[in-house]
């Protein structure tokens, strides 16, 4: 380098700014880090950890469905593929028992809004959400 050359140097980013209210719904997969899991199958237990990964059912077959204490709201994207058993016994602080109907795919979708929404005033803790992949061989 000679005397009228200009060095070049970078300055790394530190942080970003973003203006505008602050997101409320996140994916699980934005607030923690998602390990890999092997899909579950019959008789198998979905849970926070693994649920992301799916699960393998023949018709006829069930799994237990646990996300743990907060309120998760389940919705069941075909019912005709998959639908909420009736049993007598679920555990505490699971979402029950779902049972293969019918050969097919479809997703089961959970939220759960953090407890201090209700406070007053409301927390921006985000909704956290999951998209649960089924998988019904027949």
């Amino acid at each position: 380098m000679n005397a009228f050359e200009t060095p070049q140097t970078s300055i790394p980013q530190i942080a970003t700014i973003v203006v505008g209210p602050a997101s409320t719904s996140l994916p699980l997969t934005e607030i923690r880090t998602k390990t890999p899991a092997p899909t579950a199958s019959a008789g198998g237990e979905i849970n926070i950890q693994n649920a992301e990964s799916g699960v393998m059912l023949r018709v006829g077959e069930r799994f237990l469905l646990n996300l743990g204490d907060r309120d998760w709201k389940v919705r069941i994207g075909d019912a005709t593929i998959v639908g909420l058993a009736e049993s007598v016994m679920i555990p505490p602080d699971s979402q029950g028992y779902f049972e293969a109907l019918r050969a097919g795919q479809t997703k089961l979708y959970a939220t759960s809004d953090p407890p201090c929404r209700q406070a007053s005033p409301p927390c921006m803790m985000p909704t956290l959400f999951l998209e649960i992949p089924v998988t019904v061989l027949p």
